[in-house]
């Protein structure tokens, strides 16, 4: 909702700049103090606010051209094996380590984030764990985990990181020992 949002705000702004940008420059070429757009007329200064006009639009222009598209990233991870070249894609990849966390009793979430950098990738582990979970232990077998997986499960060789993040400690804490 927040990317929608910005999106909006963004298109807003360079709409609007673009009408400016074109009133200004009709009514100055133009000369026009009788029209709709006689308010953006500029007397002494006709030729100079029409240039004005003239750079917003061309702003926009590049705007459009250059920035105003986002390139999608990559969202496969391609590797080669014995039999030739294999493609899987970020999401399927995902979907896969995710399913890893069924298998550990104090994992609650797991929601892997991959960046794929030229033959090697990296996984960022959000993990939302159960109180009373000893993080280091879990934490080497969640990623001797995830890297077995990704090895034999996919045929991905090439892991350069796994780095697990724990984002949530939920439930009662342990009871206390009384001595």
């Amino acid at each position: 909702m927040k990317k929608l949002l910005h999106l909006f705000a963004r298109m807003l702004v360079w709409v609007l700049f673009s009408l400016e940008g074109g009133a200004l420059l009709y009514a100055n070429l133009l000369k026009d103090t009788q029209g709709p757009l006689r308010h953006f007329y500029i007397e002494d200064a006709a030729l100079t606010a029409a240039a004005a006009g003239c750079v917003m639009l061309i702003l926009v222009l590049i705007y459009l051209g250059t920035f105003g598209s986002a390139r999608p990233r990559l969202r496969n991870i391609s590797f080669d094996s014995e039999g030739g070249a294999v493609s899987i894609s970020v999401n399927a990849v995902s979907d896969f380590i995710r399913k890893l966390g069924d298998e550990f009793g104090a994992v609650i979430s797991l929601e892997p984030k991959i960046r794929s950098e030229k033959d090697l990738i990296s996984i960022d582990l959000d993990v939302k764990i159960q109180t009373g979970t000893r993080i280091p232990e879990l934490s080497q077998l969640l990623q001797d985990r995830v890297r077995e997986s990704i090895r034999d499960g996919l045929g991905i060789i090439e892991v350069r990181e796994i780095k697990v993040h724990i984002r949530e400690i939920v439930g009662a804490p342990p009871p206390s020992q009384t001595l």
